[in-house]
């Protein structure tokens, strides 16, 4: 019985060694070690010479093979390490954009990416474990609420890591983050300039960027001459599992506010939808304004007023700086911009 082509090419790709490649070729086995690998030793009209017969003969290169010769896995790990209370998951809009941008950053330079969600028990060790059995050559992590000190010793792992978060004065670690007192200023400078006179701050202020955020409503506060109220903060993790009916307890008990500041969009969706459904009229009675600029802030309704941190300039960025810390330069923290986006809930 005749075996079709596509058989025979199959098998051959299974067969086929360097060295036969480099008889095909014509060349040293050494050079097309060389050429596989993009050195530069070798003529670009070579590489091309035998990577055309590589691809003909159906030749795969062996990627672990390959990486284990260059000490390098080619792989950038992402660990999102999930605070429990918070009610946060992975499929937080928030982590889902910041993945899809820290992919694109590491494709566009060639490296795959490793997602990584520890459980509450191995989040001390998800970093070490990645790095240390060279999965992956560096490693990204979303957030560090809680975790400073245990990053801050990491020690010489750290020269492989960046961290997505807010500035605190004691890491000694690299982060890159939003600007987050400025972000928070210029949502509540938005309101007050709207007439709103009491902003109810939604966020848990123990967590390094919402505390940030917060200091960023008290300057508005202070540059306009006011105090804000201790009793006008709802803390809510950034899940927002409870603020509905949390919000709603608070408009129960007679607490007036006309204006919410969230800290997340996450949270300010929820926020309005709990208003609406208490008899609130958004911006009417009560002005909205979140954080992040999700791409569901702008097709609900209203659409929501934020803080715009340049999502996707954040994941470029920390991919740019720990590809130049893997190469052995040193860089610095990295503070992003932010910027008002004005929409239908203000």
């Amino acid at each position: 019985m005749l075996r079709n082509d596509t058989e025979g090419k199959k098998t051959l790709a299974k067969r086929i060694t360097m060295a036969e490649l480099a008889r095909a070729a014509n060349v040293d086995t050494s050079t097309v070690s060389r050429a596989l690998n993009d050195s530069s030793l070798v003529k670009e009209e070579t590489k091309r010479h035998i990577l055309n017969i590589a691809s003909d003969l159906g030749y795969v290169i062996h990627a672990s093979a390959r990486n284990l010769r260059r000490q390098s896995s080619e792989t950038i790990g992402l660990v999102i390490p999930l605070v429990p209370e918070s009610g946060q998951t992975i499929s937080d809009p928030f982590f889902l954009e910041m993945v899809g941008a820290v992919a694109h950053a590491a494709s566009q330079e060639g490296y795959d990416l490793i997602v990584n969600v520890p459980s509450a028990e191995q989040q001390d060790g998800a970093e070490q474990r990645l790095l240390q059995t060279g999965r992956a050559d560096g490693l990204i992590i979303i957030g560090q609420a809680g975790r400073t000190e245990f990053l801050n010793k990491l020690g010489k792992l750290a020269e492989r890591v960046v961290v997505w978060g807010g500035s605190v004065p004691e890491a000694n670690y690299t982060v890159v983050g939003s600007d987050n007192v400025r972000g928070g200023e210029l949502a509540v400078e938005h309101l007050l300039n709207r007439g709103r006179e009491r902003v109810l701050f939604v966020g848990d202020s123990a967590l390094p960027e919402v505390q940030l955020r917060y200091e960023g409503l008290k300057k508005a506060h202070r540059v306009a001459g006011l105090e804000h109220d201790a009793d006008l903060i709802l803390p809510e993790g950034f899940g927002g599992k409870s603020t509905f009916t949390d919000l709603q307890r608070l408009l129960d008990s007679g607490l007036e506010f006309d204006a919410v500041f969230a800290a997340s969009d996450v949270l300010a969706i929820t926020a309005i939808h709990s208003l609406q459904a208490y008899g609130k009229h958004v911006p009417g009675d009560v002005s909205v304004v979140g954080y992040d600029n999700i791409g569901q802030a702008s097709i609900m309704t209203p659409a929501l007023t934020t803080i715009d941190q340049h999502i996707g300039d954040g994941g470029r960025i920390m991919v740019e700086l720990l590809l130049r810390k893997l190469a052995g330069t040193d860089v610095r923290s990295r503070t992003n911009s932010t910027e008002l986006v004005v929409r239908d809930s203000t």
